[in-house]
């Protein structure tokens, strides 16, 4: 358009400064002239289409190649001469490509203008040339028109008989959806996959010859925008809770696709939101937003600085007014609703808190907490509910082969009733010491063990299973009274540590495996004999509760320590 306006100031200007004796240069035409290779074509002379040619005044038109002295003829028997304001190539050769000018002059004027003329040729295995085809564009789902270009200067429109082709394929144009009529194709119901080259084709006669004249056109369909009407999308007669004094923003949305405007803004208690309280209620600017479906989101907000009682009554609306479906949707401002979720909260983890801390606690203190209970008023036991005589039947090896043995027979005979009967008021069956004489050994093990509440194992030493006890009847049925009839629990206690338990007797794997061992620490000096150290809170955490002594047989002396140690025996 800017180069069309040029060419037309230049022609304005030429004849303006024009005289008799000179020629004035108007430069070069922008609109280049395309003629196919082999077939007929007319050049206008540019410089007509301002100059009153058909008027009172005579022109003569010269046309003659640029840089060229000689002048086209006007014979009509030439392939290329001049008629009138034309220059005429019948037909045009490659050859005939480049600049032509065209000279307007009277006994008065004079002006001159280039025109480039370009003859070309097909592309390789096609019927056009893409680079001098014409462009044209319809919407899809219409009835559109092709219209074969520049051919009205050659053949009669109402006359002419015309051939369509779509990329180079013959186009049936009498029982289908295209139509021919003069230079016109009609589609019906266009569709994009009519976009493409469309080649017009006609027969043109000069002096007894016919020759082709064909026109291709780039067709371009464009898919409309689908149209959505507006709607608002949010509030959608909603509300919210804010307290009083607080800050809020309101929003009011509203989707549409294809509306080219959609008027949305804010009322409230009927009148636009600018006019009401303008001190703290601001109304911002409208902006877009396009989602991934091309859907445009229209949103504008209600800026509240300082919520006050009166806005809990106010009625906030979000007005559309859409060209389609006005539309009007009110938002509420409403006190908070009480919370307790803050306060049960901090109910509930303050509650696992104390779960936590307890069972941490009971963990580390349990054989403390234990030992405590049973000597709170809270707690009673009576030897009366098992009918058991012995709190602990002990044994322990009585080997040759066993090493350590001192330590053995000090600890069970000296440490053993020292601190569990003396101090703690157990009773303890030591076989060794407390068996009758004349006593058949297994009718004794078999009564003290089924008379005894706990079975203490002492380990020292062992080397395999053979050196474990000398007396295989009293281990068979004090490991079977333990482990098989399960009518009393063991307790293991290591008087040295004993790394390799691989050689031990299954059953004392199995003891080790459930319930762990006792290991003890002490070298037999007076603070290892105080019942309140940690290997003897131990064992007697194992041990049932201290009985209650209904009568007052037991020395005082026998009571005593355990009350100085806080551990009440009754």
């Amino acid at each position: 358009m800017t180069s069309a306006l040029f060419s037309i100031c230049a022609i304005f200007a030429c004849l303006a400064s024009g005289s008799a004796e000179d020629c004035l240069d108007c430069g070069v035409e922008y609109d280049r002239s395309y003629i196919p290779d082999g077939q007929p074509g007319f050049v206008n002379c540019p410089l007509c289409y301002k100059l009153d040619i058909d008027g009172d005044v005579h022109y003569n038109f010269t046309w003659s190649k640029n840089g060229s002295t000689a002048h086209v003829t006007s014979e009509r028997h030439a392939r290329i001469y001049v008629d009138g304001s034309k220059m005429k190539f019948i037909p045009a050769r490659l050859e005939d490509s480049g600049y032509y000018q065209c000279v307007v002059w009277n006994s008065t004027k004079c002006f001159k203008k280039l025109v480039e003329v370009k003859v070309f040729q097909n592309d390789d295995g096609l019927c056009y040339n893409w680079s001098s085809s014409f462009r044209q564009r319809g919407h899809v789902k219409s009835d559109e028109k092709v219209v074969c270009p520049v051919l009205s200067n050659y053949v009669d429109e109402n006359r002419v008989q015309m051939r369509w082709y779509k990329e180079c394929k013959l186009l049936n144009t009498i029982s289908s959806r295209f139509q021919a009529v003069g230079f016109e194709l009609t589609i019906q119901n266009m569709t994009k996959g009519d976009e493409g080259n469309y080649t017009c084709e006609t027969t043109y006669e000069y002096d007894g010859k016919l020759y082709n004249l064909s026109r291709t056109i780039d067709w371009n369909v464009i898919v409309s925008k689908e149209k959505k009407p507006a709607v608002i999308t949010y509030p959608r007669n909603n509300s919210i809770e804010v307290e009083i004094g607080f800050q809020v923003s309101l929003v009011c949305s509203a989707s549409h696709k294809g509306e080219e405007d959609v008027p949305l803004f804010w009322i409230v208690n009927d009148m636009y939101a600018d006019n009401y309280d303008t001190s703290r209620v601001v109304t911002g600017l409208p902006f877009d937003t396009i989602l991934e479906d091309g859907t445009a989101l229209k949103t504008v907000y209600l800026n509240i600085s300082e919520v006050k009682k009166e806005d809990y009554e106010n009625k906030f609306a979000c007005v559309l007014q859409s060209t389609t479906v006005p539309a009007i949707e009110f938002l509420f401002i409403k006190h908070p609703a009480p919370n307790f979720q803050g306060g049960l909260i901090a109910i509930f983890v303050t509650l696992a808190l104390v779960i936590i801390i307890a069972v941490l606690t009971y963990k580390v203190f349990k054989v403390d907490i234990v030992l405590w209970h049973r000597q709170s008023c809270l707690y009673h036991h009576s030897s009366k509910e098992d009918g058991k005589i012995y709190d602990a039947y002990v044994m322990f090896p009585k080997s040759r082969n066993t090493k350590s043995i001192y330590s053995v027979d000090t600890f069970v005979l000296k440490v053993l009733p020292e601190v569990l009967e003396k101090q703690c008021g157990y009773k303890l069956f030591i076989f060794g010491r407390d068996e009758l004489p004349g006593e058949a050994i297994a009718d004794v093990v078999d009564k003290t063990i089924s008379e005894s509440r706990r079975l203490i194992i002492i380990l020292a030493g062992i080397k395999s299973s053979n050196d474990f006890f000398e007396d295989a009847f009293e281990q068979q049925i004090a490991l079977y009274d333990s482990l098989i009839s399960n009518k009393f629990k063991a307790i293991l206690i290591e008087l040295e540590k004993i790394a390799d338990y691989t050689n031990m007797p299954e059953s004392i794997k199995y003891i080790k495996q459930k319930q762990g061992v006792v290991r003890w620490k002490g070298n037999f000096t007076d603070s290892s004999l105080l019942p309140n150290t940690r290997f003897w809170k131990n064992v007697r955490y194992r041990m049932p509760p201290v009985r209650d002594l209904s009568s007052q047989t037991l020395h005082s002396k026998l009571i005593l320590p355990c009350e100085s140690l806080g551990i009440k025996v009754a």
